[in-house]
């Protein structure tokens, strides 16, 4: 639930004597349903809310209530405002609420922070807005999905969250063919769309732990000389405490990766300029798919 669409609703029935649901609907941009859900935690958080029936009914608050700023401190008002600030970066408040509250507050605007959830392509911002629009209006999801085998498989799922985890960002959501939650790597997310149909009465309380905790895989240090050259590289896929500057200006790197495929590619992506000391096993895998590689060109 978002509290910008709060505030604005709130703002909304402020400034007016009475509003339909249908109308807050359409001025909030979401489903009679949600305006309900949101009506609730008004009156659940103390706001005198009620509503009438019939032609002329609807939402209305108390004529004696006021929304008094004194009740925030400065420093609530201010966490309140970048907090927004946030959210209106990444799409998840409106521009409009801002400005309403920071006049409200006597607040000027501080653009602290600034969220861009697109890649450098562009290809995914389709993407990223149909998801945003199906999280917050609640509505289903289809697409096609590649699981780390390969296989594609269609999906349609509740979505319930954008979460980033590392480098790279996921979709947390109640899936209707496994009737549990899941996540899915957004890069391995294609043709999606916004599908008919009721969120799933289990979707809202599935939200899956994305990267639940879990024994860690058993680590194995190796150590490797980069050459200086790489330096840009070496400070973003390494620790500061893993890394030592050589005289020379190269760096040594200790470090350790779970075996197996992932080590091994983000050695063979520094080209002729990593070169792997110990242990003697990684040094052969490396050898193995190099001989690999050369013999494709070998023709």
């Amino acid at each position: 639930m978002q509290v910008s669409r709060l505030f604005e609703m709130l703002y909304i029935l402020l400034e007016n004597k009475r509003v339909p649901a249908g109308e807050l609907a359409r001025r909030l941009g979401v489903s009679v349903r949600t305006v309900y859900r949101d009506a609730q935690a008004l009156c659940e958080a103390g706001v005198p809310l009620y509503a009438e029936r019939g032609r002329d009914g609807g939402f209305a608050i108390l004529p004696t209530y006021k929304l008094n700023k004194s009740v925030l401190s400065e420093g609530e008002r201010r966490e309140i405002l970048s907090s927004l600030e946030a959210m209106a970066q990444a799409g998840a408040a409106r521009e409009s609420t801002l400005r309403k509250l920071r006049a409200f507050f006597g607040t000027p605007p501080e653009e602290w922070v600034r969220i861009d959830f697109s890649d450098w392509s562009g290809r995914r911002d389709a993407l990223l807005s149909t998801l945003r629009e199906a999280i917050l209006s609640r509505r289903m999801l289809e697409f096609d999905y590649y699981a780390e085998s390969g296989a594609c498989t269609h999906r349609l799922v509740c979505p319930l969250q954008l979460v980033f985890k590392g480098c790279a960002w996921y979709l947390a959501a109640y899936c209707t063919t496994r009737h549990a939650g899941r996540t899915f790597k957004l890069t391995r997310i294609k043709r999606a769309a916004i599908a008919a149909g009721d969120f799933s009465p289990e979707a809202e309380s599935a939200l899956p732990a994305p990267f639940p905790p879990s024994c860690p895989p058993e680590m194995y240090p190796f150590v490797l000389r980069v050459d200086g050259c790489m330096g840009y590289r070496v400070w973003d896929d390494f620790e500061e405490e893993e890394i030592t500057p050589l005289e020379d200006g190269d760096y040594l790197i200790r470090a350790a990766f779970p075996p197996g495929a992932w080590t091994v590619s983000l050695i063979l992506s520094y080209g002729e300029h990593a070169h792997v000391l110990e242990p003697d096993t990684l040094r052969e895998e490396l050898v193995i798919k190099l001989k690999k590689m050369l013999a494709l060109y070998k023709t």
